[in-house]
């Protein structure tokens, strides 16, 4: 009998990847895809998964009217970050702690600008961490593993603090066309771990 491994993510575009690109890796998994938890429940009709993976961010629907920042208000933002002139400005040759200080200031500023972004459409992590309580709730000794492109250190935090037993990144290229050629990659080092850990739960 095949492993059953359960896709739940909001996006199209991102189903079209696993059903197209990753599932042809792996002929010996059946992979039942769906956009919510309640969805996938009714897929399996009563069948026991192997494993879930989870999408992690997703439109959150308690946002009341949603929109896109005037490219003017995020160019302020990010015209107020340091600039490399600041990064490289008295900087001594052998002081590498200060010159990643400086640099990851430049990027703590832009994940800020991207919080920030992301609050005023509505997009969070309140998503895949609801499907992700769904799982422990209903499928407790199935894994469940986050496979995510948006994730900051917070959204770890928060995934291992639910539970999660893994997180992935999904590869992402400069079009729809490079993110599809990084994933046939990458397609086969992600069926492997998940394989993996598959195999490390049936053993426990």
């Amino acid at each position: 009998m095949k492993d059953i491994i359960c896709f739940i993510d909001d996006s199209p575009f991102e189903h079209d990847l696993v059903k197209n690109i990753i599932a042809p890796v792996a002929p010996d998994i059946e992979f039942v895809q769906a956009y919510t938890f309640e969805e996938i429940r009714l897929l399996l009709n009563g069948r026991n998964p192997s494993l879930f993976l989870l999408d992690l961010w997703g439109q959150d629907k308690e946002v009341k009217d949603p929109y896109i920042m005037p490219k003017e208000e995020v160019k302020k933002m990010a015209d107020a970050l340091p600039s490399l002139d600041t990064v490289y400005s008295g900087l001594e040759s052998q002081d590498f702690n200060e010159y990643l200080r400086r640099i990851f200031s430049i990027v703590d500023g832009w994940r800020k600008i991207f919080e920030t972004v992301c609050s005023k459409i509505g997009q969070n992590r309140k998503y895949g961490l609801r499907n992700l309580m769904m799982v422990r709730k209903y499928y407790p000794g199935v894994p469940a593993v986050i496979y995510t492109r948006k994730s900051l250190i917070w959204d770890a935090i928060a995934v291992f603090n639910a539970q999660a037993d893994g997180i992935f990144i999904k590869p992402t290229g400069v079009d729809d066309d490079d993110t599809r050629r990084l994933t046939k990659e990458f397609a086969p080092q992600l069926i492997m771990e998940l394989k993996r850990i598959i195999r490390r739960k049936k053993v426990i």
